[in-house]
């Protein structure tokens, strides 16, 4: 456990991308697992890329250790109750 997340990966992405997910259920979008690993894929591709180096960096990242899902239980939204 790191810091209420099941590890250190999972705490990062929320960490590093969670008020922009925030922002989305606020906004009444639907933020899942899939869409969560897409954003941190294309991010991380953008950011060191496929050249020279970037295998040693993408091995101590762990990118399969991120829980997705459990992400994207955070973030998933109420839904609202109709009275009447």
């Amino acid at each position: 456990m790191c810091n209420g997340w099941s590890n250190r990966e999972t705490w990062l992405v929320n960490i590093w991308f969670g008020d922009g997910f925030a922002m989305m259920q606020d906004d009444g979008e639907t933020v899942t697992a899939d869409y969560i690993r897409d954003v941190v894929e294309t991010y991380v591709d953008e950011i060191i890329g496929r050249g020279e180096g970037s295998g040693f960096v993408r091995d101590m990242l762990d990118m399969g250790a991120i829980n997705y899902d459990e992400l994207a239980a955070h973030y998933e939204t109420e839904p609202e109750v109709v009275e009447g």
